[in-house]
């Protein structure tokens, strides 16, 4: 395959690690080089506001975020930030109150920045829907119920050698890590710094290993074809294949 070069970039701003290993997978198909800008968490109006900062960018910037935060005050679009997506989108509608999943309705010449929703709720309801799960059976169900339907997946997947052989090595990796933090703690004075960034290490080895599981995930139960057989069911999966020239 060609190297990717700029002119076949997108930017997208996302929300979690699910949704950026979710986007890996889809760049895995396609010719398109995939720019990642991950929010830690935040709140959708910030998530939505990095887009509209990021909007002048001469490629397609793409804003990707769960629907569940429309349902909490202190994480919203604020009514600024709409207004701005209004000018970006050059919309003659008031988007204030619009529902989430709705918004890219609203941007018909798809100006940037481009809104994928997750819904219902997250992106475990919109992979659940991938799969072959109806919407009528989701909607209604908390975040919490469509992540423990995910996890039944996870837990189930069969890990080829590779995988396995990756798990190992974080294993290994959290467990020189755990015994350099107690050898710490044993010393005069006690080293808090190094400590607090081991356990970040810690972390990161305990998101990969997670990254392992869902990527294979990923492989075996939505592959391209299972994806793309939905994307005139659910319409914001076919923006991001389009995105990616799928």
């Amino acid at each position: 395959m060609a190297a990717k070069t700029r002119k076949d970039s997108i930017y997208v701003i996302h929300e979690g690690y699910r949704e950026g290993y979710f986007l890996e997978h889809l760049e895995k198909y396609s010719k398109v080089r995939l720019n990642l800008h991950h929010c830690n968490g935040g709140s959708a109006n910030q998530i939505v506001s990095n887009g509209i900062k990021y909007s002048a960018r001469d490629v397609n910037v793409y804003v990707f975020f769960d629907e569940d935060f429309e349902s909490k005050p202190e994480y919203t679009i604020s009514d600024e930030t709409m207004e701005g997506l209004e000018i970006a989108w050059k919309s003659n509608n008031t988007l204030k109150g619009c529902a989430y999943r709705n918004l890219h309705t609203f941007n018909k010449e798809f100006r940037n920045p481009i809104l994928i929703v997750s819904f219902p709720h997250s992106i475990e309801g919109l992979l659940l829907r991938l799969i072959g799960i109806s919407i009528q059976e989701l909607e209604g169900k908390n975040t919490k119920y469509l992540k423990n339907r995910i996890d039944g997946y996870l837990n189930n997947i069969s890990l080829n050698n590779e995988d396995s052989e990756k798990l190992k090595s974080y294993d290994k990796k959290i467990s020189r890590y755990s015994d350099e933090i107690v050898k710490l703690q044993k010393n005069e004075p006690y080293k808090k710094n190094q400590c607090r960034f081991l356990e970040e290490k810690i972390k990161e080895c305990d998101r990969n290993k997670n990254k392992v599981t869902f990527m294979r995930f990923l492989c075996d139960k939505l592959p391209l074809p299972v994806i793309a057989a939905k994307r005139v069911e659910i319409p914001e999966m076919d923006i991001l294949l389009k995105a990616f020239g799928l």
